[in-house]
């Protein structure tokens, strides 16, 4: 008999819970079926739907945006209003990647398993005392509202920042957002809408609060984050405040109400599970797939497409069905079984794929605690009436939920782990213990590759590690271990990626374990990856190349790859990995690594003299003296809208210094005077007296070890002041504090989301550490430890050595902003020393050809597309005068296009009008994108890109290169629209798209130069 095919989206049909039977007749007859949405009494008739209701199924529409997106429709069930639906795509729930990502990963660390431990999880067991206390003394109470509700609104209240006793407003407007459908919560519409105005009121309100002063808490790092360059907008906080409050708390307070509710309902595997509270996590992956807190979600297709023998139009609605798919009869055996011991239990109630519950691993914390302490203080809780259940198609919820059990008494709060030290620090005479340096002395050689000397800093730092652990080390480039990887020990090495190609000095490995097959074996290694996320396509792909090649060359990992994002928490990253390294290396190795604490004692000593010379960088970096010649500025600060001031530098090149078009100039910078100034007035120094530094035996520094050198000279050219303070630095400032309410403040921003908020967020530098807390007495030593060198800034060379021989330009922007660290103003270092200088002044600089392929082709016949965006524009303006240069000496061309973008053509066209005829000459079309005219619509490089798109592709067909230089985000904004140019104009479906964008990579003609200075 065929099952009645009724309209499932009816909010009606969820009054006594989920139609679990209705779900599994359909489910047997259908994986995906049509639905249609006939008029109700209070629903006006839709165009039907298809409804998915086997796991597979549901899985392949979670996992393939690109088919299923959320966007063109919502994930709302019933079709919304257009004009609505324009606002609600600001909700990250109704994006589609790559705006989704963006989104999301502003908060997506904040709520790893990790973070949420150590940030959260003192304050989860305290609040779960606090909710059973309020109730203990009762012996019955509502469960829904007294429990399930507040636990949630406690978290979530610390987690945005919330004062407690708002915690109310969150719960009221939940309920009439969520409840729309039901009598109780949602029957009135201007309940509706007035939720909307209150909350985004308050939300307002807390975005202006925070921005002006930030605080420790989630909200205050969404409002100071930056996509593609800004801030987000009001509209778009209103709906990340929106989203981040009704799944923070909705989703938890029906996982805690359906799972009191389903556990009352089998009293068997209550009394299980009271026997034994270790099944408690079991129990609630159980309850998630038998009663889920959503019941379903929207997507709609992109396309004409299939999906379990269905033909499903481009546009039609497609609904994916948690609690059905969570019983398939496939995947589960005895689905109608509640079973708290199942395993596996592969359930999707948070979902799947791209928009996989971000609040997950916190849900199943706040659940677990709260449990554990409820059946830990009141064993015999059971519900003892009717549970009245939420009129909804969406969200499986509970109104009320009444409970008994035995009363019992209060506990009081919790007192969790840590020192009080409101009235300062216990008194005490006990001397620094030092611990005692292990000496084994087993070999270790730590290699690096590393282009700008990040993976290089960071293997300084293991082998300053593990010299302290006893390790005889030994450090070197990749390149020197060619042929030669030891045996004995222990091989560490960490490397990051340049454009997807090895760094400079790992070219030779990279060939040696590509091209040869090396026998590794007996060779002990592990490897940590120095990279950016916001370049996707090449994100640590080196490292990871290292890592397995080492492996199939019968190398022996002894711990795990590690993967260092310097774009969110890098010092974290490494941290974590490097924690786990040594316990690692200790058990594979049988070596004792003792215990390493911190000894307090400098390991530099400086010593004043009673009495100019060039950076001190500039020898070994082989950097030349350069004479600027000419500048001017490119960019207009008063025009009509605001933008950086962007400058035009040339330099004459010292004899023999040769150049190409694409190479790159790297400049020696010098802290800005008012840096080194507040500096002395912190230590207390004369500028002008000399020093000379003393170090430990066997301790490798950049700094002048043994040479007399001026404060001055030392502060301004041989240290970063304005790098961002990591964790081990905050506790070298711990080292030197006393004073409790300083310990207490720098304390707290060891704490993995704070430090991110407080620090990271606000790119606070040592320094500014110092300042913000004056009683702390690190010594002037102990800083310079602590500081990283005074690294070269790179900066695309702007002309062509073809027109311009004897002299190179760079084209430099100003970094100049507001200080996140809320101290003044931030001036970028190299930047702003380069703007300082005049005509006829010197800069110590030096070409560094990065064997890229970011190069014109070789053959001249073969068409370039050239796409930038502000100063990305200098490698093409190079480009231009190549190929200018070389027609005018009889060379003939290939076709070429340049896409350049900026705000406004009268505030930040660079190089107008002289672009243009370079463009001419050089046998280029020039196509410009203005994104800040008032009163036209934002144009960016690839909305000009889409509407050239048929002759852009033509020319990928003739075998075109494709270069892009810019943000990474243009860099994104540009593939993307490539692979919907090939589906739209080619008809390829995406995967297809994507190999055949993965193949102009893999022939060196997508090419992308994403480059930071400052």
């Amino acid at each position: 008999m065929t099952t009645e095919l009724r309209d499932i989206l009816t909010p009606s049909m969820y009054a006594d819970g989920i139609p679990h039977e209705l779900l599994r007749d359909l489910r047997r007859e259908h994986a995906v079926v049509r639905i249609d949405e006939p008029a109700t009494d209070v629903f006006a008739g839709g165009q039907g739907y298809w409804l998915v209701l086997r796991h597979a199924e549901v899985s392949h529409v979670s996992r393939h945006p690109e088919d299923f997106s959320s966007w063109r429709g919502t994930s709302f069930l019933r079709e919304q209003r257009p004009t609505d639906v324009a606002v609600l795509r600001r909700m990250m729930l109704n994006m589609d990647p790559p705006e989704h990502s963006s989104l999301r990963k502003i908060v997506n660390r904040a709520f790893t398993p990790m973070a949420i431990r150590n940030q959260l999880f003192d304050a989860i067991k305290r609040h779960a005392r606090e909710v059973v206390d309020a109730i203990s003394e009762t012996g019955e109470t509502d469960f829904l509202a007294n429990v399930a509700a507040e636990m949630p609104l406690l978290v979530l209240a610390d987690v945005l920042g919330v004062p407690p006793e708002d915690r109310k407003l969150l719960y009221s407007w939940t309920n009439r957002l969520v409840g729309i459908d039901d009598p109780e919560y949602g029957g009135d519409p201007k309940g509706y809408l007035s939720a909307f105005t209150e909350m985004f009121a308050y939300c307002r309100a807390a975005t202006e609060e925070r921005r002006k002063e930030p605080r420790g808490d989630l909200w205050s790092t969404v409002v100071n984050a930056e996509v593609d360059g800004e801030y987000l907008s009001d509209d778009d906080l209103d709906r990340f405040f929106q989203l981040l409050v009704i799944a923070g708390n909705d989703t938890t307070r029906n996982l805690l109400a359906n799972t009191m509710l389903t556990l009352s309902e089998h009293p068997d595997q209550l009394a299980l599970l009271r026997s034994d509270l270790s099944l408690l996590p079991g129990a609630v992956e159980e309850v998630l797939r038998f009663s889920p807190s959503v019941i379903q979600f929207r997507r709609t297709a992109t396309r004409d497409l299939e999906l379990a023998g269905q033909l499903i139009a481009e546009d039609e609605r497609v609904i994916i069905n948690y609690a059905s798919a969570n019983r398939d009869e496939s995947v589960f055996e005895n689905p109608d079984r509640f079973d708290i011991t199942r395993d596996p239990n592969p359930h999707i109630s948070f979902g799947d794929g791209t928009h996989y519950c971000l609040g997950a691993n916190l849900a199943r914390m706040q659940v677990q605690t709260l449990l554990t302490e409820l059946f830990t203080r009141l064993p015999d809780i059971e519900v003892s009436g009717e549970a009245s259940h939420m009129q909804s198609s969406f969200m499986n919820g509970i109104k009320h939920l009444p409970v008994s059990f035995t009363p019992a008494g209060k506990r009081g709060p919790l007192v969790v782990a840590g020192a009080d030290l409101s009235n300062g620090p216990a008194e005490t005479d006990a001397p620094v213990a030092e611990s005692a340096t292990p000496v084994h002395g087993t070999p270790m050689l730590v290699l690096f590759g590393s282009n700008f000397g990040t993976a290089e800093e960071v293997a300084d730092d293991l082998a300053d590690a593990g010299r302290v652990r006893g390790f005889d080390v030994r450090v070197a480039p990749l390149d020197e271990a060619v042929e030669n990887l030891p045996t004995e020990g222990v091989v560490l090495i960490t490397t990051a990626t340049y454009n997807g190609t090895p760094p400079d000095n790992a070219v030779r490995f990279a060939d040696w374990i590509t091209n040869g097959s090396p026998d590794l074996a007996g060779v002990k290694f592990s490897v940590f990856g120095c990279g950016n996320h916001e370049w996707v396509p090449t994100f640590q792909d080196f490292p990871r190349f290292i890592d397995n090649r080492l492996d199939e060359l019968g190398a022996t990992r002894l711990h795990s790859r590690g993967e260092g994002d310097v774009a969110a928490d890098f010092d974290g990253d490494l941290q974590a990995w490097d924690a786990a390294l040594w316990p690692d290396l200790a058990e594979a190795l049988g070596v004792d690594l003792g215990a390493v604490g911190g000894s307090g004692r400098p390991r530099l000593r400086l010593e004043f003299l009673p009495s100019d010379r060039p950076s001190p960088f500039v020898q070994s970096l082989d950097a030349r003296p350069m004479r600027i010649i000419e500048t001017r500025d490119l960019s207009r600060p008063n025009g009509p809208v605001e933008v950086r001031p962007v400058r035009h530098i040339e330099l004459a090149l010292p004899q023999g210094v040769t150049y190409q078009a694409g190479d790159h100039l790297g400049v020696i910078p010098h802290n800005s005077d008012a840096l080194v100034a507040r500096v002395v007035e912190r230590f207390a120094l004369a500028p002008d007296a000399w020093v000379r530094l003393d170090a430990d035996e066997g301790v490798s520094s950049f700094l002048p070890v043994g040479e007399r050198v001026t404060v001055r000279h030392l502060i301004s050219d041989y240290v970063e002041l304005q790098g961002v303070a990591g964790r081990r630095d905050i506790e070298r400032l711990l080292e030197h504090t006393e004073y409790p309410w300083s310990r207490a403040r720098l304390e707290g921003l060891l704490d993995a989301d704070t430090y991110r908020a407080e620090v990271l967020a606000r790119r606070l530098s040592v320094l500014d550490l110092l300042e913000m807390h004056p009683t702390c007495r690190l010594p002037f030593e102990v800083f310079l430890e602590l500081l990283s060198p005074l690294s070269p800034r790179y900066y695309s060379i702007s002309s062509s050595s073809r027109m311009h021989p004897d002299s190179c330009s760079i084209t430099v922007g100003a970094l100049i902003d507001d200080a996140r660290s809320g101290n003044g103003t931030f001036h970028g270092t190299c930047s702003n020393y380069l703007f300082d200088q005049e005509v006829g002044r010197v800069v110590h600089a030096f070409v560094r050809d990065t064997s890229s392929s970011f190069r014109l082709p070789e053959d001249p016949a073969v068409p370039v597309i050239m796409i930038a965006s502000g100063t990305g524009l200098a490698p093409f303006r190079g480009f231009l005068q190549d190929r200018a240069e070389a027609r005018r000496a009889g060379a003939e061309f290939g076709p070429g296009v340049l896409l350049f973008g900026c705000r406004h053509p009268q505030s930040d066209e660079l190089y107008q009008g002289e672009l243009e005829q370079l463009a001419s000459e050089a046998g280029v079309q020039l196509a410009c994108a203005y994104s800040r005219v008032p009163g036209l619509p934002r144009v960016y490089v690839q909305d000009r890109l889409r509407e050239m798109g048929a002759h852009v592709l033509d020319l990928l067909d003739q075998n075109a290169a494709i270069y892009v230089c810019g943000a990474a985000a243009v860099a994104d904004g540009v593939r993307s629209t490539l692979i919907d140019l090939r589906s739209e104009l080619r008809g390829e479906n995406a995967e297809d798209a994507e190999v055949w964008m993965k193949e102009l990579a893999d022939d060196r003609r997508w090419l992308v130069d994403v480059w930071a200075s400052g």
